[in-house]
């Protein structure tokens, strides 16, 4: 009888210390998670970015999809729609991303690449205003939005793709003129249009 005991002490002894070690690592998960959030709300404070309505759950949400260790910042955000859905619209120094936190399926989250975006376009309503962001031969529609923040948004996405161009023209110009080979190659194979061609090549030179 006493060997039973000593091993059920033995196994209770184990499953404590296997609870403690996982207590422990849940622990830490959450002090990373709260630090990156720290960082996030600070940046967001920086970026003067005040009405955030309705985007909680989007921004609870942000520790996963900034890469704060890999030097993403953010620049702006604002709330918006695109079609009929909510989102949360984030500039960084790397992409324009668009986070919907829906009730059913989770956090959706969609971006554009600073390097690829051709243009962007700012209008203004009577008490609203919206942004047309063109990558390639795709247009984002961003609607809804305050004014004000539509038009910064708007001069904060075209300020940071060009401050992203220009750096990765001057880091690696050699690889520009193998890029546009490639690129002539795709017009003369007929794969991209003359229109597509010239918006690409300046992207690439940085124009």
């Amino acid at each position: 009888m006493s060997k039973v005991t000593d091993k059920l002490d033995s196994m209770a002894e184990s499953t404590g210390k296997k609870a403690e070690v996982l207590q422990s690592a849940l622990d830490e998960i959450n002090r990373d998670e709260q630090e990156k959030l720290d960082v996030i709300k600070q940046q967001l404070k920086d970026a003067d970015v005040e009405n955030l309505f309705g985007t909680k759950k989007e921004i609870k949400a942000l520790p996963d999809t900034i890469d704060i260790d890999g030097g993403e910042k953010i620049l702006y955000a604002a709330n918006a729609f695109i079609e009929t859905n909510s989102v949360l619209v984030v500039c960084t120094n790397k992409r324009v991303i668009f986070l919907d936190h829906g009730l059913i399926y989770g956090s959706k989250s969609t971006d554009i690449p600073l390097d690829m975006i051709n243009s962007v376009s700012y209008s203004k309503g009577l008490m609203l205003g919206s942004i047309a962001v063109t990558n390639g031969v795709i247009t984002t529609q961003i609607e809804n939005m305050q004014s004000y923040s539509a038009k910064k948004m708007a001069e904060t996405i075209k300020q940071a793709a060009a401050d992203f161009k220009q750096t990765s023209a001057q880091s690696s110009p050699g690889s520009n003129l193998s890029e546009l080979r490639e690129l002539k190659k795709l017009l003369d194979d007929g794969i991209i249009t003359e229109e597509e061609f010239a918006a690409k090549k300046k992207q690439i030179l940085g124009i």
